[in-house]
């Protein structure tokens, strides 16, 4: 099963079982905090061969698709991968699944030097073969030069800002867990401005998936600040969530949050936490029909707690209880089988703790009991199938109006 990878554990876990009271949204998953100083590259995490001169092609200049790779040359620190891999094997061309690309989990950005990576990701559909037949791995050091790589650009200088190398292990099929390699010449760390930016993945000779995203520069101007310059990730975090159903079949809804501030404690913890209440509730035709939190009496609504922290995206998510409640002191469960046809919309609330409210909407539509999904999602639809978004099974990503 397709998981988001690294998530935090949850406070309680009614998509296990139904829980017999109202549940909070389970603590978010976070971005990976920043080392107290990051100067150089992080050490090889894996014993490496001796070191071993490069070997000389003989006739082809297509590299076997499997060979054991040692230490790489200086000529060859940055070498694209020259393995022709058989994309027309698959029954669709591979893509980055949304759950780990936006998992905080996955990325580490430190938003005072914009200091970049990303590491445990999944992707489908990678080709078993290559043209010529030869059967591919996707390992560490089954290849001269790694199959995967990806391309950190800067679309407005259209300037290639670093390159990093992954391997990947077959998870559940069609997945596979992307690594990125560490140490020795291989980078893992990439450092950006403010400015527009894509992540472009390559396996073989073949650029398959691309992900654009923004950084935004923020400033202090006091001069006694610890930092004066801030850097902070904007993309599809603001602008979706997701619908999932628990192993019973309950409906939860997940949502992304941050908060931005440039007002720190000190260099090494900028990530500081905001508290807010929340509510959320979910509407079809217009009408309520389940919210997260109806409190056992049945009267009213319960307001939850949620926190974010500065310059992280983090994913929370919640079940619901149906609405109105069919007797006090029975209330029951939103379930995937209440999804009768129509529109629906989601509303979050917020209110921090110093009184400032916000309302986020999530809208999605329900046709023959199942959610349609956006054209972005719908291979018939999408018309950039670099940017395909990659659901997964059980997922349901819905766009916030």
């Amino acid at each position: 099963m397709l998981k988001d990878k690294k998530d935090k554990a949850a406070t309680e876990k009614p998509i296990e079982k139904p829980l017999p009271t109202g549940r909070q949204a389970t603590k978010p998953e976070q971005q990976k905090a920043a080392p107290a100083a990051e100067k150089s590259e992080p050490a090889a995490t894996e014993s490496r061969s001796p070191k071993q001169a490069p070997e000389k092609s003989i006739g082809s200049t297509r590299e076997p698709a499997q060979v054991n790779r040692t230490k790489p040359g200086a000529d060859e620190k940055y070498k694209a991968s020259e393995v022709d891999l058989d994309f027309d094997s698959e029954p669709f061309p591979p893509s980055i699944a949304w759950a780990s690309l936006l998992s905080g989990g996955s990325w580490y950005f430190n938003i005072t030097n914009g200091q970049m990576k990303l590491n445990n990701i999944q992707v489908s559909f990678l080709p078993k073969k290559a043209k010529d037949g030869t059967a591919v791995r996707y390992e560490s050091y089954s290849n001269k030069t790694p199959l995967l790589r990806m391309e950190v650009w800067d679309t407005k200088a259209n300037a290639l800002k670093e390159t990093m190398h992954y391997e990947a292990k077959l998870a559940t099929a069609p997945f596979y867990d992307m690594e990125v390699i560490e140490g020795y010449d291989y980078k893992s760390f990439a450092t950006l401005t403010e400015g527009s930016y894509e992540l472009r993945f390559w396996a073989g000779t073949k650029y398959f998936y691309s992900f654009p995203f923004q950084v935004e520069k923020q400033s202090n101007p006091d001069p006694y600040a610890p930092v004066h310059d801030f850097y902070f990730l904007k993309g599809p975090w603001q602008d979706w969530g997701r619908v999932e159903f628990g192993p019973d079949g309950h409906f939860i809804f997940n949502f992304y949050l941050t908060h931005q501030t440039t007002t720190i404690e000190n260099q090494a913890r900028w990530d500081a936490k905001k508290e807010y209440k929340y509510l959320v509730k979910l509407y079809r035709e217009g009408k309520m029909v389940a919210a997260h939190s109806i409190p056992n009496s049945g009267s009213g609504f319960e307001e939850g707690d949620i926190q974010t922290h500065n310059g992280k995206w983090e994913r929370s998510d919640c079940t619901f209880h149906k609405f109105p409640v069919a007797k006090p002191g029975s209330r029951d469960f939103f379930m995937k089988a209440d999804m009768k046809d129509g529109n629906y919309t989601v509303e979050l609330w917020l209110k921090s703790l110093d009184g400032v409210e916000a309302t986020h909407k999530y809208s999605f539509v329900v046709k023959n009991s199942l959610i349609v999904p956006p054209a972005q999602a719908d291979r018939a639809l999408n018309t950039n199938p670099l940017q395909f978004l990659e659901q997964g099974p059980g997922r349901f990503y819905v766009k916030k109006i």
